[in-house]
């Protein structure tokens, strides 16, 4: 039967609509899935971009040990991070160049492995005879000197990590704690000794300013011949560190007969003009020491 205009031209139409409507259809479909493809992409480039780190968990002191408790697990972060902070890795003996503050990403150049060697000989000593630097704390790193009456300074131990004790809650006044091995143990006995004879040297301590960046420095004092000897026969003191102490006092002769001299040299008078002087000078730091420790409310 033939289909009269008004029909047709309505049969048109809805084709025409047909049509439309499967064209914008078809770019709203194609638009999405450009978009999906592109959000794919993006995220693709993102997770490429991710890399694992270390981020520092807790402020660290510079010296101090950087481990896996006080970093958070490895990390994989979106943002740019330095190119050295990517295969970071951690060891027993880490330690930080610099202060790093909590939220740090770790990068190989703040660490640095430790110069200071665990051996079987390895203890630790408690001394209460070392003046120390009034604002002294646990962590900090010290070397300790001898000064004797006659202006000559010299260094008994190098780059020593201190630990103040605590008694009652309350830090000690004049006792510090540190890892010693058992040449520095007699050669630091054969100082105290000598301290004692010349009652107008004394022992102290002074503190690394970046103890991470800063090496150890070549002790320059030479002990007594009994206690080079005990060095030297000591079972306990490994070969090779033996016979480099040796190696070092035999090359320092000079300065044990310097000490030696000085020691021989002072009449009674002036014995006591320079010992009065010297624990005056004790007396005053360790009221220092105390004021500062009464200031942070520990006494």
């Amino acid at each position: 039967m033939a289909m009269n205009p008004m029909q047709r031209k309505a049969n048109n139409y809805l084709l025409i609509g047909v049509l439309v409507t499967l064209l914008i259809t078809g770019s709203i479909i194609a638009f999405l899935f450009m978009q999906l493809n592109k959000m794919n992409q993006e995220k693709k480039s993102q997770e490429a971009a991710m890399k694992n780190v270390y981020v520092i968990a807790e402020d660290v002191k510079s010296g101090d040990i950087v481990s896996l408790d006080n970093v958070l697990p490895m990390k994989a972060v979106s943002s740019v991070v330095p190119q050295n902070a990517i295969g970071v890795e951690l060891t027993e003996s880490t330690i930080a160049k610099i202060d790093l503050q909590a939220g740090t990403i770790l990068t190989s150049n703040m660490v640095q492995e430790s110069d200071e060697q665990t051996t079987n000989d390895l203890r630790k000593q408690e001394y209460n005879m070392v003046i120390l630097p009034t604002q002294i704390q646990t962590g900090d790193t010290i070397d300790i000197r001898i000064f004797f009456s006659n202006g000559t300074d010299y260094i008994v131990a190098s780059k020593k990590k201190v630990e103040i004790p605590v008694v009652d809650g309350v830090d000690a006044r004049d006792n510090i704690i540190i890892n010693m091995t058992e040449a520095e143990t007699l050669v630091m006995s054969s100082a105290i000794i000598d301290a004692y004879i010349d009652q107008g040297a004394y022992l102290y301590a002074t503190t690394y300013v970046e103890p991470g960046m800063q090496n150890s420095v070549i002790p320059t004092y030479v002990p007594s011949a009994n206690a080079q000897n005990a060095i030297y026969s000591n079972p306990n003191i490994e070969i090779e560190a033996r016979n480099a102490l040796i190696t070092r006092y035999n090359q320092n002769k000079p300065s044990r007969e310097t000490i030696e001299s000085n020691l021989a040299q002072y009449t009674q008078d002036r014995v006591d003009n320079i010992e009065q002087g010297v624990q005056e000078q004790i007396t005053k730091a360790r009221e220092q020491r105390q004021a500062y420790l009464e200031s942070l409310g520990e006494y």
